[in-house]
């Protein structure tokens, strides 16, 4: 199982509304695309992904009914990608799902995956095992949307609770008119499992405006997280990390990779274009980059 899952943005901030068992089958699903950058699109097709029942936690062998009822629901409910009352999208992220000795098929349509495969627009990279851990969905999706947030230069989220309700896939209703209630239930339950069990760190403060409550959350990664990852470098490889990580490459894979494999020729590169970058006449740093070493392929133009 890979050791980080990465979400667009696009989807992490969308009204979710699954439950605990059926956003673990979705993380597992999702872990399993071919995400990445400046993706073309007549490379968008159906993507078939399959997960075994024996990742999941919450099923035994006796719990195949259970199961069935949760990927029967799962085919049909959607993913609300929301701006405002005159531009929003329903998404039904695996609309086929079959199920055979052990092994469930998730068929994603090609329409639908190209929300998914593409990182330009912002994305969030957590723990697997992390959000697996956390045994409530609310728990889940508050994890990976403070996981949004945690690698910017302001890792603060300010969200009314109107929004925040959405995102966690509530009606509008709850908790109207409870205020405390709400963060005393919901926002503290969640935070305090969150600081717990996973390798960041949250805090958090509400504030009125007027009759609406907000809350800012302050997101920070805890320092042992990030030692325990980059442990095994050496100091050179660790500070291509971080230089690799300023041009915006981040995925594990694509690190590991140009680490292993292209570390010298990387270093000549951003020696090389030093002056290009800092006056930021490439559009994609790190596309140019990935297209120089030959690990993805130019982008063609269209005649």
């Amino acid at each position: 199982m890979l050791e980080k899952n990465q979400e667009p943005n696009l989807i992490v901030f969308a009204k979710q509304s699954f439950t605990a068992l059926q956003k673990d089958i979705f993380t597992l699903a999702v872990m399993q695309l071919e995400t990445g950058f400046n993706i073309q699109p007549d490379l968008f097709k159906n993507q078939t992904v399959t997960v075994s029942a024996k990742m999941l936690e919450q099923v035994t062998e006796k719990h195949g009914k259970r199961l069935r009822e949760e990927c029967r629901g799962m085919a049909t409910k959607c993913i609300e990608v929301y701006k405002d009352d005159e531009n929003w999208e329903l998404i039904v992220p695996f609309p086929r799902i079959k199920y055979n000795k052990g092994m469930i098929e998730l068929t994603m349509f090609s329409d639908v995956a190209q929300y998914f495969l593409e990182l330009k627009k912002g994305y969030a990279e957590y723990y697997i095992r992390e959000s697996l851990s956390l045994e409530q969905f609310n728990k889940k999706r508050l994890y990976e949307l403070f996981s949004s947030y945690k690698k910017r230069n302001i890792p603060v989220w300010k969200v009314s609770d109107e929004d925040l309700k959405q995102s966690l896939g509530m009606e509008k209703d709850e908790y109207k008119g409870r205020p405390s209630q709400f963060e005393k239930q919901i926002i503290a339950v969640c935070v305090n499992a969150i600081n717990e069990k996973t390798s960041i760190t949250v805090d958090y403060k509400r504030e009125k405006d007027g009759t609406r409550w907000f809350t800012v959350f302050n997101v920070s990664e805890k320092k042992t997280a990030k030692k325990e990852e980059n442990k095994a470098l050496d100091e050179k490889s660790r500070r291509l990390v971080k230089r690799l990580e300023e041009i915006g490459i981040v995925r594990k894979d694509l690190v590991k990779k140009i680490i292993e494999e292209h570390q010298t020729e990387t270093w000549k590169w951003l020696s090389d274009n030093q002056g290009a970058i800092q006056a930021k006449k490439f559009t994609s740093n790190s596309g140019v980059l990935l297209v120089h070493l030959g690990i993805i392929a130019p982008k063609m133009k269209k005649t």
